[in-house]
C-alpha cells in the first residue's frame, strides 16, 4: 500500500527561482552589468553617462527578476524589491537623461536601504505573502 504524497507545507517555495541556473540569468548578471560599467568607467572606457546607463539597466534587470520571482514563490522581499527597483530604475533614467539630478552614490545607497530594507518584513512577520 502507497502512502499519499504530501502537499509541501508551502508549494511557493519550491516555485522559487532563486535556485540555479535562474539566480544567475536574473540576479548575478546585472551584478556583472553594474561591476563591469564601474571597472570600465574607472578604466576611462565608459562615459558616466553610459556607466549611468548600465546601472540603471542592472538595476531594472535585478527587479525584474524579484517582480518575476516574488510573483512565483510569494517571498515578501521578493514583492517589495520587484516594485521598488523598477521604480528606483526610473528615478536613474531620469538622472541619466538630467531631467533630476543626483549623486550616483545616492543612488546605490538607495538600492541598499531598499534590499536591506525589504528582508525586515520577513524577519519580523512573515517569509510569504
Amino acid at each position: 500500500m502507497e502512502l499519499p504524497v504530501q502537499p509541501s507545507s508551502n508549494p511557493s517555495r519550491e516555485r522559487n527561482l532563486e535556485r540555479a541556473p535562474w539566480c544567475y540569468l536574473l540576479w548575478g548578471m546585472p551584478v556583472v552589468l553594474a561591476v563591469g560599467a564601474s571597472t570600465a568607467y574607472d578604466a576611462s572606457v565608459l562615459s558616466i553617462t553610459a556607466r549611468g546607463v548600465l546601472w540603471v539597466a542592472a538595476v531594472a534587470w535585478a527587479g525584474t527578476g524579484c517582480l518575476i520571482n516574488g510573483r512565483s514563490c510569494g517571498r515578501v522581499h521578493c514583492r517589495i524589491d520587484g516594485i521598488l527597483f523598477p521604480i528606483l530604475s526610473i528615478v536613474g533614467a531620469l538622472n541619466v537623461l538630467s531631467v533630476i539630478s543626483f549623486s550616483w552614490n545616492l543612488f546605490w545607497l538607495a538600492f541598499i536601504v531598499i534590499l536591506v530594507a525589504s528582508f525586515v518584513p520577513e524577519w519580523t512577520w512573515k517569509k510569504y505573502s
